[in-house]
């Protein structure tokens, strides 16, 4: 099992949930963060941009498809797109239920 967060421009949100949902994703978190890049050729190199973090609970065997479709959905190939970390999860718990790992995902 792994945790995906992404993080990308907010205006991006719309079309990658609609993705995420055609794809079958059950569920995901949404926050508002801000933050700034690398790059310093652009005299607001420094500024503090509004972004949005996605975070999906995947089966190893999702992974590559979600990858795939957040980079297809969210690159405009212009400075800050964002980026997609993939974590490592030893086990998960729906609180609810109390089912765990990839049933409770799912």
């Amino acid at each position: 099992m792994k945790k995906i967060e992404c993080i990308i421009r907010t205006e991006e949100l719309k079309n990658l949930i609609d993705e995420l949902r055609h794809a079958g994703v059950g569920g995901v978190t949404i926050s508002e963060v801000k933050g700034f890049g690398k790059e310093t050729t652009r005299p607001d190199a420094y500024l503090i941009l509004p972004k949005t973090k996605v975070e999906i609970y995947a089966t190893d065997e999702q992974v590559e498809e979600l990858i795939s479709i957040i980079v297809k959905t969210c690159r405009t190939g212009e400075l800050g797109d964002g980026k997609i970390a993939i974590l490592p999860m030893d086990d998960v718990i729906r609180i609810r239920t109390g089912t765990r790992n990839e049933e409770a995902i799912l």
